[in-house]
């Protein structure tokens, strides 16, 4: 009597995976606005059980790449894909760093970082992956470029695995991002606020991204007390000095907002304003001082300290010498009017604004002296709205407010 051998079925996973026949789907609220490329395409291969190899085929991504995750040019299939899933373009372009952040590409780590509060949300934000950062700037904590499980680091990339997808460490196999008992990906909703800070944090690095020292070691920006930025306006970011050799120093610590050019354009001013108030002798500096604090004042000592007077209130736009203006054709300036007319991009450097400004600001001045002296005016024209001013801003010279 033969005995019929019992054989178990074979699986032969062809060279580049199983060919996926279906449309794959993967639900709006998990992938983010400024996810990154890599959590776009773990998500995908977990939300439709693709292997690494699957999933970078179906993105139109080569694996042979140098940096697979940061081709030259989008793949356009990945383009048609988001479409067919719903995201907008831009989502997609932020993600592989296209288009308005393209400037950022030299800044990408090469190794995988997790925050760990935002992986157990289910979000890795390309701002994770940028080398400033040591910290998340979401939640202060710091970032880790290893798995949580095993503690391997892991390249930023998809892997060249034809069974597991991005998702799992390739060591040992642990998912980055949380999965249901199912294996379907999960995350939380991104808060209106989260949004705001990644988009503001971007929007700085895109402006100083030829800072050198962004480029000279990692963690160049200390984060660490950039939690607070989702309950304040503020971003406090802490530059090195020029050489990496020096000491941090209390000296080197900035506040960038939103508002962050308007800032530099105030500083620009009141720097240029202190410099003319030191031109001052003693006797107009007291003349000026009645004036502002709104006590009974003289002709003015000289054409100089009026000249100053109606400089001053021009730009802070806190009165009206429009006689004066009117008469001798002087634009109305006030240095929110000014930025406001001004063609800035976003990706331009706060530098040549800078500098533009400061332009403006001292060919202003010879207008409103050379007007004065024109006029031989000694007195103001009709009553002047009192300044905006603290009493005794000049009196120590600061040199900046």
């Amino acid at each position: 009597m033969s005995v019929t051998q019992m054989r178990l079925p074979v699986l032969i996973v062809p060279p580049g995976g199983v060919k996926v026949l279906a449309l794959p789907k993967l639900a709006p609220h998990l992938f983010a606005p400024y996810e990154s490329g890599w959590a776009w395409a773990a998500k995908l291969a977990a939300a439709n059980a693709l292997s690494s190899c699957e999933v970078a085929a179906l993105l139109g991504i080569s694996a042979s790449n140098l940096s697979p995750l940061l081709p030259d040019h989008l793949p356009r299939v990945a383009q048609v894909l988001g479409r067919t899933l719903g995201f907008p373009a831009s989502r997609i372009q932020d993600a592989f760093l296209e288009g308005g952040l393209s400037s950022l590409r030299p800044l990408m780590h090469d190794r995988l970082r997790f925050c760990p509060t935002c992986a157990r949300q289910g979000q890795h934000f390309i701002i994770h992956q940028l080398r400033p950062f040591s910290r998340c700037p979401l939640h202060g904590l710091l970032l880790r470029d290893g798995c949580h499980r095993c503690g391997k680091p892991m390249a930023y990339g998809l892997g060249s695995s034809r069974v597991f997808g991005p998702i799992n460490c390739p060591t040992c196999r642990a998912p980055q991002l949380p999965l249901s008992a199912g294996g379907q990906p999960e995350a939380c909703v991104m808060s209106a606020r989260s949004e705001d800070v990644i988009v503001r944090w971007l929007l700085f690095l895109r402006r100083r991204v030829t800072l050198p020292v962004l480029f000279e070691m990692d963690g160049g920006i200390d984060a660490g007390r950039c939690a607070g930025a989702l309950r304040a306006d503020c971003i406090e970011v802490r530059i090195p000095p020029r050489s990496i050799r020096y000491r941090l120093a209390p000296a080197v610590q900035a506040r960038w907002c939103a508002d962050m050019q308007h800032k530099c354009l105030e500083i620009c001013y009141w720097r240029q304003a202190n410099q003319l108030w030191r031109h001052c002798d003693g006797h107009s500096r007291q003349w000026y001082r009645n004036v502002i604090r709104g006590r009974p004042f003289a002709a003015a000592p000289g054409p100089h300290v009026l000249a100053f007077l109606y400089w001053r209130m021009t730009w802070q736009g806190c009165t009206n010498p429009y006689l004066l203006r009117r008469a001798h054709g002087l634009p109305l300036y006030g240095i929110a009017e000014w930025e406001a007319n001004q063609c800035a991009r976003d990706d331009d450097e706060i530098d040549v604004t800078m500098l533009a400004f400061e332009d403006a600001v001292t060919a202003s001045w010879a207008d409103w002296l050379d007007c004065i002296y024109l006029l031989g005016a000694k007195e103001l024209g009709r009553h002047p709205w009192r300044l905006r001013a603290a009493p005794g801003t000049f009196a120590s010279f600061p040199t900046v407010k």
